[in-house]
């Protein structure tokens, strides 16, 4: 044997150890380059499909794998903007999506309907024709604040001009008056304040602002042991309280009956401000006095209401997470009337304290700090949701600025000085009040920044950089939807007097821009101004509901006097989780209901389980059939064939002992899956079906063949077609529906005639809707087909979250693209 023959032998020994250890110790790197290799696939994938359809290269829009699929916020998309229009040298990468290709970008459009919603979307689904096919992306948006749109851009909003206000001589926005240091206490006069006194100057967590058991019982709040609080229920939130523990505000407003003060509304509102609970509640005992001057609540209204206080404490109870801190302006007598137990208390009547034991009302509160009017003079009663949210939010204003920078905001100054009346007095005649109000903006922007702890917003920082470098911005719409931005001057402003001459100018603008906002108004101007709408919107939400429950539900049967309901459970519960089952007993032979968490879940358990035999017994599985299930086929026929659900497949029949991870596994080989969804994905929780969504419609096709029916770990799945997006999910099962103002159902009489003339009204109401959605979205339509090539175009959906209801919206995202 030659010596090269031995070296030759020795190095491929070598070479084998070296491939030995690395299989031995470096299993989880490969795994974690595996693993990013896959995820690169996704856009490796979409930007090889582009480029079949398109030689020439084309931005790509896609969402991160780590990211949430369903949700995004403002902040985000504004984030998007700014990266889509600037690039990467002037602006940060999105860390939720990527826009491949950037500098391929044309222009970057943006159409917000104001008013409409995603439960709009939804409830006139088959009328949203253009929108539906031609945007993949959707992704719900939270219920907006007044400021959405200087979330969005970085602009500022301006008051209307007859009620700019001077407060202490200074110039005030919303009410809140913009301090500078020389309107602040000084050092001396901050010490002796009774905030400082009592709380001290350093930021603490919430539980340093909660009230002790002597405070509460100071202060005449429900303590269990006093005389005052027999009969009274325990709220049952015993868990430690911590600086992390959730704020929930509350508000409730009461009549005078034979019996006293009684409960007749009652708001919650979380700590996002989104309005968890509104019920109007009936009082056991008869009625003296509706007190509508304060409570807004009236005869008619309480006519129908079939809840009562135990229903109110039950629906309390099972919201109030374990460690809830309620939060509210004078929250004892709030207490009282729901006749509850719950020791985790700020009041914030307390919270901003005064001297000798004075308390400021909340809405000088609301007024001073939070720039907010509520409580307006010209309006019939308090409206419980929005006392709810004010109190809550100047509880979370506290926390996070602290007793020192709440001190410096001179609140006796303001309260005292104030003009009388709710009208501020308006400065001399001079300059343009717009000019004079800018300018004031821009001298004290960055210093009520700094008093309020905000993330300073460049004012029309982006529209000024397009400004700067020669590029055109473009904003189109009604003078009602323009006058509130200012910082103008960088905007090519078109004025139109409808949505139709909106798509008519911006057919000719709009391709010659580099960012365009065009506001469609035709809705909410149709709502404001018809009664009618009001009522009708509050409605679609509890309709919105009932539609989904009953696209969830089936009726399978008939069955033996003494079935086993667990047996039969366990056959329905492979197609998907139940949420409820219950037997019916007023047939000839019993019948069960079956409301499954998902549509998906309910059309399986027709397809398979229909003709079965369950019990020695055939049974019939069908659908509840009524006036508003007639068309359940053909709405489920199109949502399957929805652009968002093309590549998306259900399984049910998941094995717990299934992992995700095998679940990838095993669904990979067909092709590559760029998410799989878990509904509600709680954490802890062994779901039992699931979404997978693929890169393209053939790997989905081929998964939904190859699996359904086979058994895996025992188990039997079942692969159908996606039917409903999955965020949509989400948005059902919140509770943001809120009860009617009573503002809005007020002026209409109740009598014998008016209820079916009532009636009559919503159903013509309801085709009107229909109408105008289905023009709003042919107008869109029109106008994305009008986009240049390579646009990025976003249509807003941007809620609605006002004393009627608190919605989320919808952004639809498409990059225009024609074959």
């Amino acid at each position: 044997m030659t010596f090269e023959k031995i070296y030759q032998m020795a190095d491929d020994a070598k070479r084998l150890c070296k491939r030995k250890r690395a299989g031995e110790n470096g299993t989880e790197e490969i795994k974690k380059k595996a693993a990013k290799i896959q995820n690169r696939t996704t856009v490796e994938s979409d930007i090889r499909q582009s480029s079949q359809i398109h030689p020439k290269r084309v931005p790509v829009f896609t969402i991160n794998p780590e990211s949430n699929p369903c949700a995004i916020t403002y902040e985000q998309l504004c984030g998007l903007i700014n990266y889509a229009v600037l690039g990467e040298v002037r602006s940060s990468l999105p860390s939720w999506c990527q826009v491949h290709n950037q500098k391929e970008l044309k222009g970057v459009a943006v159409i917000i309907l104001h008013g409409v919603s995603q439960m709009h979307f939804y409830r006139y689904y088959l009328q949203f024709k253009h929108l539906k096919k031609r945007f993949r992306f959707r992704f719900s948006l939270p219920p907006p604040s007044d400021d959405f749109v200087l979330r969005i851009f970085g602009t500022e909003k301006l008051l209307p001009q007859d009620k700019s206000p001077v407060v202490n001589g200074s110039s005030a926005v919303n009410g809140h008056c913009l301090m500078t240091e020389n309107n602040n206490c000084k050092s001396s006069d901050v010490d002796n304040h009774p905030i400082i006194i009592k709380y001290g100057r350093n930021k603490q967590g919430l539980t340093s602002f909660l009230l002790t058991e002597d405070e509460l019982i100071k202060n005449d709040y429900p303590v269990a042991g006093t005389p005052h609080s027999e009969g009274f229920i325990q709220s049952g939130c015993t868990a430690k309280v911590t600086n992390n523990s959730p704020l929930l505000g509350l508000d409730c407003e009461m009549c005078l009956t034979t019996k006293g003060n009684e409960l007749t509304r009652v708001s919650v509102v979380n700590a996002d401000g989104c309005c968890v609970m509104d019920e109007l509640v009936k009082p056991d005992n008869p009625i003296l006095n509706y007190l509508t001057r304060f409570s807004g609540i009236t005869k008619t209204m309480l006519m129908p209401v079939e809840t009562k206080l135990r229903d109110v404490q039950a629906k309390l109870k099972k919201l109030l997470p374990n460690d809830a801190v309620l939060v509210g302006h004078s929250l004892n007598n709030d207490l009282k009337a729901l006749k509850m137990i719950h020791s985790n208390i700020i009041d914030t009547s307390l919270l901003y304290a005064r001297d000798f034991g004075q308390r400021f009302k909340l809405k000088v509160l609301a007024r001073s700090v939070l720039g907010k009017e509520i409580q307006s003079e010209g309006v019939i009663g308090h409206d419980a949701s929005e006392d709810a949210r004010a109190a809550l939010e100047l509880a979370q204003y506290f926390i996070k600025q602290g007793p020192m920078k709440v001190a410096k905001l001179n609140l006796e100054n303001f309260q005292t000085k104030q003009p009388t009346g709710d009208h501020f007095t308006t400065r001399p005649e001079g300059r343009s009040l717009t000019n004079r109000l800018s300018d004031s903006l821009k001298a004290n922007c960055s210093e009520v920044d700094r008093l309020i702890d905000r993330p300073p917003l460049h004012c029309g920082s982006l529209v000024n950089t397009l400004c700067a470098q020669d590029q055109k911005a473009v904003l189109l719409g009604t003078n009602k939807a323009m006058k509130e931005l200012i910082h103008q001057e960088a905007w090519h402003k078109i004025e139109c007097k409808t949505d139709k001459e909106v798509v008519q100018q911006a057919q000719n603008e709009i391709p010659f821009a580099s960012l365009s906002l065009s506001h469609f108004t035709s809705y909410s101007e149709y709502s404001v101004y018809n009664l009618h709408t009001k009522i009708h919107e509050g409605l679609l939400h509890e309709k919105m509901r009932q539609k989904l429950s009953e696209m969830c539900t089936v009726y399978a049967g008939p069955f033996c006097k003494d079935f086993c309901l667990t047996s039969v459970e366990r056959t329905f519960q492979n197609c998907g989780s139940i949420s409820s089952i219950s037997v019916i007993t007023e047939t000839h032979k019993p019948y069960v209901r079956i409301e499954y968490a998902l549509p998906e879940s309910a059309l399986l358990a027709v397809l398979t389980l229909n003709g079965s035999v369950v019990g020695q017994f055939p049974i019939t599985v069908q659908r509840p059939t009524k006036e508003s299930t007639l068309d359940c086929d053909h709405v489920l026929k199109k949502l399957e064939n929805d652009v968002t659900n093309r590549a998306v497949i259900y399984v049910s029949g998941i094995a717990q002992t299934l992992t995700k991870n095998r679940l990838n596994k095993k669904f990979s080989k067909f092709g590559h899956i760029e998410a799989i969804i878990y509904p509600g994905d709680d954490i802890g929780a062994k779901p039992q079906d699931c979404f997978i969504k693929y890169g393209s419609l053939e790997s989905a096709l081929k998964a939904q063949a190859a699996m359904n029916g086979q058994e895996v770990r025992n188990q039997k799945l079942n692969v159908i077609r996606a039917l409903t997006p999955y965020h949509l999910q989400s948005w059902a099962a919140q509770k943001s529906y809120t009860a009617l103002n009573p503002r809005t159902s007020d002026p209409l009489p109740f009598d014998g005639h008016s209820f079916e003339k009532r009636k009559e009204k919503l159903s013509q109401c309801e085709q009107e809707l229909k109408s105008i959605m289905s023009t709003i979205d042919r107008r869109t339509g029109r106008l994305f087909r009008a986009l240049p090539n390579n646009t990025l175009c976003m249509v807003l959906l941007p809620g609605t979250n006002s004393a009627q209801c608190s919605a989320p919206g919808l952004c639809l995202l498409e990059i225009k693209q024609d074959p």
